[in-house]
């Protein structure tokens, strides 16, 4: 018990000596500044121009669904997982742009890259999530859909038109917002 009172003793002692406690010895300290990252370097190789390439998926209820079932219509397609802490903090985003332009036509159709069913299920029911989730449970850096369209980064969203070619790409639901917005034929 002695050597813990001498302990806090001598640390108190260095706190007073180093002018800890004492904000007017102290200079202000700068802001912190967030760090910025070029995610140019994670855009996939699938870019604008190019046709979307085809894929068919099993939805959450093993049914199959294909891209190429949206042909005719703007497609929001969303590259995700809920294991991905980067693709949970955009997914209230997202649903926004679902409430926003589900009306308008857009169909959203989600390629959830969980390996684990349940977990997919169970994140889409917490968080309300209402279009179209598509999962084959392989992981992402296996999967063929995610090599088809060169992704590097999850979450990324392909903005595709209605005759199936990449509009745009995004990794978040503002920059999405801003391409929907730019198309002339979506009101």
């Amino acid at each position: 018990m002695r050597s813990i009172a001498s302990a806090l003793i001598v640390l108190s002692l260095l706190l007073v000596a180093t002018g800890c406690g004492n904000k007017k010895n102290h200079a202000p300290l700068p802001p912190v500044e967030e760090e910025t990252v070029d995610m140019t370097q994670y855009l996939p190789t699938v870019e604008p121009t190019y046709e979307a390439p085809d894929f068919e998926a099993p939805d959450i209820m093993g049914n199959p669904v294909k891209l190429s079932d949206y042909r005719g219509k703007y497609v929001v397609l969303d590259f995700w997982a809920s294991w991905c802490k980067d693709c949970r903090a955009e997914m209230p985003a997202v649903k926004s742009l679902y409430t926003a332009f589900s009306p308008k036509g857009v169909e959203f159709l989600g390629v959830s890259f969980d390996t684990d069913l349940k977990a997919l299920v169970d994140y889409g029911l917490e968080n309300e999530i209402a279009w179209m989730q598509v999962c084959n449970q392989i992981k992402w850096k296996e999967n063929p859909i995610s090599a088809a369209y060169g992704l590097k980064w999850i979450p990324t969203m392909f903005l595709i038109d209605p005759d199936g070619v990449v509009a745009g790409v995004t990794f978040t639901a503002e920059e999405m917002e801003d391409l929907l917005n730019a198309q002339p034929d979506i009101k």
